[in-house]
């Protein structure tokens, strides 16, 4: 791709030559042939390039050509896109390796490879792609432009939206974790995950006890977290690994959850919360703030205030040590 192609791309104009981009490299290892980005300062280091995008006019960095630009992490993820491998299907193609079950529905450019067990009454839309040892169980719907990588399981009943992407080894609709006096409660629901999210490699959301444990659309979940039976999470939020939401838990829009946090059953979180890592939460949770790391969690401004106090603890122990002293030898002469 010509640097003029790119240009037109991102819509800004070029300064240098328009020469042939052969493929992306981090700026450290970037070289004369290759496109690269600058997001900061600190990187503008002594070495020859050969595309340059960056939002300021390096002073060490030398260059073929560049494209100056505003917002150079969107210029990154338009550019990337032109190099993702990560498609979906441009053809229609059904593996013979395959096993597909009656009454079975798939649509135009979608492929089905090898050792997929798609059950009966499936319906799979258009464009999808679906990678080997994958179970798709009975009454499953599954929309457009979806990736399901090798080795996921989506149980009966489940229902997948549009341009969703489930990685490999994740877990759609085992049953949730309930019991009464050790005997096991039946669960009859399902897991609906709504357009647009995007689900990390081994995590598991287990099917409602009666009704639906839901993903509301534009979330996206990182590797290894659990969510569990009747759970709500509401739209555009951010998982990170190692989550756990335990059941009936609610969550709101826009909220993010870092790495290692624990939610409580039938806790209520709004919209717009921030969450800091292994912060654990039971109950409520009211929005538009930052937790800090800390059980129960705490406001952000507090938590702060309470770890610069443990940092100086030292020296305020020492301080009342030699106050103590004071205080006992005062009491002696006035004895």
């Amino acid at each position: 791709m010509k640097v003029s192609e790119i240009s037109r791309i991102l819509n800004k104009n070029f300064q240098g030559e328009d020469f042939e981009v052969k493929y992306i490299r981090e700026i450290e290892n970037a070289d004369e042939n290759s496109i690269t980005f600058l997001f900061d300062k600190k990187y503008d280091i002594n070495k020859l390039v050969g595309l340059l995008i960056s939002s300021f006019n390096p002073s060490n960095i030398k260059y073929r050509a560049i494209i100056l630009c505003e917002d150079v992490k969107l210029a990154l993820i338009k550019i990337l896109e032109l190099f993702d491998w990560h498609k979906t299907s441009n053809e229609k193609f059904i593996s013979e390796k395959s096993t597909i079950k009656e009454n079975v529905e798939i649509g135009d450019k979608t492929t089905i490879m090898d050792f997929v067990y798609i059950s009966k009454n499936v319906k799979i839309g258009n464009n999808c792609l679906i990678y080997p040892f994958v179970y798709i169980g009975e009454n499953v719907k599954i929309g457009n432009n979806c990736i399901i990588y090798p080795h996921v399981y989506i149980g009966e009943n489940c229902l997948i939206g549009n341009n969703v992407i489930l990685h490999s080894g994740v877990k759609i609709g085992s049953d949730g974790f309930g019991y009464y006096k050790n005997l096991k409660i039946p669960q009859i629901g399902n897991v609906i995950i709504e357009d647009n999210v995007e689900i990390g490699s081994n995590s598991c959301i287990d099917r409602a006890t009666i009704s639906s444990t839901i993903i509301k659309k534009g979330t996206k979940i990182d590797n290894l977290v659990q969510i569990a039976h009747n759970v709500i999470i509401g739209e555009n939020c951010i998982i990170a690994s190692q989550v756990g939401i335990a059941g009936s838990s609610k969550i709101g829009n826009n909220v993010i959850l870092a790495g290692q946090v624990g939610i409580a059953d039938h806790t209520i979180i709004e919209d717009n919360v921030i969450l800091l890592a292994k912060t654990g939460v039971n109950g409520y949770i009211k929005g538009n703030n930052i937790y800090g790391s800390a059980i129960p969690p705490l406001e952000r401004t507090n938590y702060l205030r309470i770890i610069n106090i443990i940092k100086k603890l030292p020296e305020i122990y020492e301080l009342f040590k030699r106050l103590s002293s004071s205080n006992k030898e005062i009491s002696s002469k006035n004895s």
